[in-house]
Protein backbone atom coordinates (compact mmCIF):
# COMPACT_ATOMS: atom_id res chain seq x y z
CA UNK A 1 0.00 0.00 0.00
CA UNK A 2 1.50 3.32 -0.99
CA UNK A 3 1.74 6.32 1.76
CA UNK A 4 -1.51 8.40 -0.33
CA UNK A 5 -3.44 4.88 0.30
CA UNK A 6 -2.62 4.67 3.84
CA UNK A 7 -3.59 8.17 4.68
CA UNK A 8 -7.22 7.82 2.06
CA UNK A 9 -7.86 4.25 3.84
CA UNK A 10 -7.63 6.03 7.62
CA UNK A 11 -10.58 6.23 9.51
CA UNK A 12 -12.51 9.45 8.90
CA UNK A 13 -12.55 10.65 12.52
CA UNK A 14 -9.27 10.33 13.02
CA UNK A 15 -8.11 11.55 9.40
CA UNK A 16 -9.61 14.73 10.73
CA UNK A 17 -8.04 14.62 14.26
CA UNK A 18 -4.98 14.07 12.89
CA UNK A 19 -5.11 17.36 10.59
CA UNK A 20 -5.99 19.54 13.10
CA UNK A 21 -3.12 18.14 15.28
CA UNK A 22 -0.91 19.13 12.14
CA UNK A 23 -2.11 22.53 12.52
CA UNK A 24 -1.97 22.70 16.33
CA UNK A 25 1.52 21.51 15.99
CA UNK A 26 2.19 24.64 13.63
CA UNK A 27 0.77 26.72 15.45
CA UNK A 28 1.22 26.08 19.32
CA UNK A 29 4.58 23.70 19.26
CA UNK A 30 4.80 20.05 21.07
CA UNK A 31 5.34 21.36 24.42
CA UNK A 32 2.60 23.81 25.11
CA UNK A 33 0.32 21.83 22.61
CA UNK A 34 -3.26 20.81 24.08
CA UNK A 35 -5.78 18.61 23.76
CA UNK A 36 -7.95 22.08 23.99
CA UNK A 37 -5.44 23.18 20.99
CA UNK A 38 -6.35 20.35 18.74
CA UNK A 39 -9.89 20.77 19.23
CA UNK A 40 -10.01 24.18 18.37
CA UNK A 41 -8.84 23.27 15.00
CA UNK A 42 -11.19 20.74 14.92
CA UNK A 43 -14.90 20.82 13.74
CA UNK A 44 -16.42 18.42 15.32
CA UNK A 45 -16.86 17.73 18.99
CA UNK A 46 -13.35 17.38 21.43
CA UNK A 47 -15.32 14.23 22.56
CA UNK A 48 -14.88 12.24 19.32
CA UNK A 49 -10.60 13.45 20.28
CA UNK A 50 -11.23 11.63 23.73
CA UNK A 51 -13.52 8.83 21.61
CA UNK A 52 -10.17 7.59 19.66
CA UNK A 53 -7.74 8.79 22.39
CA UNK A 54 -7.01 8.83 26.23
CA UNK A 55 -4.77 11.76 26.03
CA UNK A 56 -2.05 13.56 24.18
CA UNK A 57 0.54 11.08 24.15
CA UNK A 58 -1.38 8.25 22.79
CA UNK A 59 -2.88 10.86 20.02
CA UNK A 60 1.03 12.33 19.08
CA UNK A 61 2.51 8.59 18.68
CA UNK A 62 -0.48 8.18 16.03
CA UNK A 63 0.44 11.49 14.93
CA UNK A 64 3.80 10.66 14.21
CA UNK A 65 2.91 7.73 11.24
CA UNK A 66 0.34 10.62 9.98
CA UNK A 67 3.34 12.97 9.59
CA UNK A 68 5.54 10.04 7.67
CA UNK A 69 2.93 9.00 5.63
CA UNK A 70 1.52 12.25 4.67
CA UNK A 71 5.93 12.98 3.81
CA UNK A 72 5.92 10.09 1.63
CA UNK A 73 2.60 10.99 -0.34
CA UNK A 74 4.17 14.18 -0.83
CA UNK A 75 7.40 12.89 -2.52
CA UNK A 76 7.39 12.94 -6.25
CA UNK A 77 6.29 9.93 -8.43
CA UNK A 78 9.80 8.39 -9.16
CA UNK A 79 10.01 9.61 -13.06
CA UNK A 80 13.49 10.54 -11.86
CA UNK A 81 16.94 8.54 -12.18
CA UNK A 82 17.43 6.74 -8.66
CA UNK A 83 19.93 9.22 -7.60
CA UNK A 84 18.07 12.58 -8.37
CA UNK A 85 15.43 10.37 -6.58
CA UNK A 86 17.59 10.58 -3.45
CA UNK A 87 18.52 13.94 -4.26
CA UNK A 88 15.13 15.51 -3.88
CA UNK A 89 14.81 12.88 -0.62
CA UNK A 90 17.51 14.60 1.09
CA UNK A 91 16.31 18.38 0.14
CA UNK A 92 12.84 16.78 1.03
CA UNK A 93 13.96 15.30 4.66
CA UNK A 94 16.36 19.00 5.03
CA UNK A 95 15.41 22.12 3.35
CA UNK A 96 18.36 24.39 3.04
CA UNK A 97 15.12 27.17 4.90
CA UNK A 98 12.40 26.31 6.57
CA UNK A 99 9.38 28.33 7.11
CA UNK A 100 8.22 29.25 10.92
CA UNK A 101 4.91 26.95 11.19
CA UNK A 102 6.39 23.87 9.19
CA UNK A 103 9.85 24.63 11.42
CA UNK A 104 7.32 24.04 14.46
CA UNK A 105 5.96 20.84 13.24
CA UNK A 106 9.67 19.71 12.92
CA UNK A 107 10.55 20.08 16.44
CA UNK A 108 7.74 18.83 17.73
CA UNK A 109 8.60 15.53 15.88
CA UNK A 110 12.12 15.41 17.13
CA UNK A 111 11.18 16.39 20.69
CA UNK A 112 9.22 12.78 20.45
CA UNK A 113 11.91 11.23 19.07
CA UNK A 114 13.52 12.67 22.22
CA UNK A 115 11.49 11.49 24.48
CA UNK A 116 11.31 8.17 22.87
CA UNK A 117 13.53 6.59 25.67
CA UNK A 118 10.73 7.35 28.15
CA UNK A 119 7.62 5.99 26.26
CA UNK A 120 7.75 2.49 25.27
CA UNK A 121 5.09 3.49 22.50
CA UNK A 122 6.71 6.24 21.24
CA UNK A 123 9.81 4.25 20.90
CA UNK A 124 8.15 1.38 18.88
CA UNK A 125 6.26 4.23 16.60
CA UNK A 126 10.33 5.94 15.96
CA UNK A 127 11.23 2.13 15.14
CA UNK A 128 8.24 1.93 12.67
CA UNK A 129 9.11 4.91 10.95
CA UNK A 130 12.78 4.54 10.82
CA UNK A 131 12.12 0.65 9.16
CA UNK A 132 9.52 2.56 6.35
CA UNK A 133 12.13 5.18 6.05
CA UNK A 134 14.97 2.96 5.34
CA UNK A 135 12.77 0.62 3.24
CA UNK A 136 12.05 3.79 0.77
CA UNK A 137 15.85 4.41 0.71
CA UNK A 138 16.22 0.75 0.13
CA UNK A 139 14.43 0.72 -2.73
CA UNK A 140 15.96 3.92 -4.06
CA UNK A 141 19.51 2.42 -4.09
CA UNK A 142 18.57 -0.98 -5.24
CA UNK A 143 16.75 0.73 -8.04
CA UNK A 144 19.60 3.05 -9.01
CA UNK A 145 22.40 -0.32 -8.50
CA UNK A 146 20.66 -1.97 -11.16
CA UNK A 147 20.19 1.21 -13.48
CA UNK A 148 23.99 2.40 -12.84
CA UNK A 149 23.42 4.98 -10.84
CA UNK A 150 25.19 3.73 -8.01
CA UNK A 151 28.32 1.12 -8.18
CA UNK A 152 29.92 -1.02 -5.43
CA UNK A 153 27.49 -0.68 -2.42
CA UNK A 154 25.15 -2.79 -0.35
CA UNK A 155 21.56 -1.14 -0.75
CA UNK A 156 20.82 -2.27 2.64
CA UNK A 157 24.01 -1.01 4.42
CA UNK A 158 23.98 2.31 2.51
CA UNK A 159 20.44 2.92 3.66
CA UNK A 160 21.14 2.55 7.08
CA UNK A 161 24.43 4.53 6.97
CA UNK A 162 22.12 7.23 4.92
CA UNK A 163 19.27 7.39 7.17
CA UNK A 164 21.95 7.99 9.89
CA UNK A 165 23.05 10.89 8.46
CA UNK A 166 19.90 12.64 7.49
CA UNK A 167 17.99 12.09 11.69
CA UNK A 168 21.81 13.45 12.74
CA UNK A 169 21.78 16.37 10.51
CA UNK A 170 18.01 17.01 10.82
CA UNK A 171 19.07 17.07 14.57
CA UNK A 172 21.55 19.49 13.92
CA UNK A 173 19.02 21.73 12.38
CA UNK A 174 16.82 21.89 14.40
CA UNK A 175 18.86 22.22 17.82
CA UNK A 176 21.73 24.90 16.51
CA UNK A 177 20.64 26.53 13.54
CA UNK A 178 17.28 29.02 13.28
CA UNK A 179 14.96 28.22 10.46
CA UNK A 180 15.67 31.17 8.32
CA UNK A 181 19.32 30.23 8.22
CA UNK A 182 20.89 27.84 5.30
CA UNK A 183 22.62 24.39 5.81
CA UNK A 184 23.75 23.87 2.77
CA UNK A 185 27.20 23.23 4.18
CA UNK A 186 25.29 20.31 6.20
CA UNK A 187 23.88 18.94 3.00
CA UNK A 188 27.03 19.52 0.94
CA UNK A 189 28.38 16.61 3.16
CA UNK A 190 25.74 14.27 2.21
CA UNK A 191 26.03 15.33 -1.14
CA UNK A 192 29.76 14.26 -1.46
CA UNK A 193 28.44 10.99 0.15
CA UNK A 194 26.21 10.58 -2.76
CA UNK A 195 28.74 11.44 -5.00
CA UNK A 196 31.18 9.01 -3.82
CA UNK A 197 29.19 5.77 -4.40
CA UNK A 198 27.56 7.39 -7.99
CA UNK A 199 29.16 5.54 -10.71
CA UNK A 200 30.27 8.71 -12.37
CA UNK A 201 32.36 9.14 -9.63
CA UNK A 202 36.17 10.08 -10.24
CA UNK A 203 37.39 6.40 -11.43
CA UNK A 204 40.71 7.50 -10.67
CA UNK A 205 39.88 8.08 -7.13
CA UNK A 206 41.24 5.49 -4.61
CA UNK A 207 38.67 2.52 -3.05
CA UNK A 208 38.82 0.77 0.21
CA UNK A 209 38.67 -3.21 -2.32
CA UNK A 210 41.78 -1.74 -4.53
CA UNK A 211 45.19 -3.39 -4.26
Amino acid sequence: MCASDAIDEMDPGKRDIMEATYTAVSKHGYSDLTIQDIADEFENSKTLIYYHYDGRNELLVDFLDYVLQRFLAELPASSESPRDELETLVDTLLPTTVDEEPYRVMLAMFELRVNAPHDDDCREQYLAVDDELKSHLTDILSRGLEAGDFERIDPAVEAELLLSLLIGTRARRLTVYEPAESIDSLKAAIESHIDRISADADSSAPRADDD
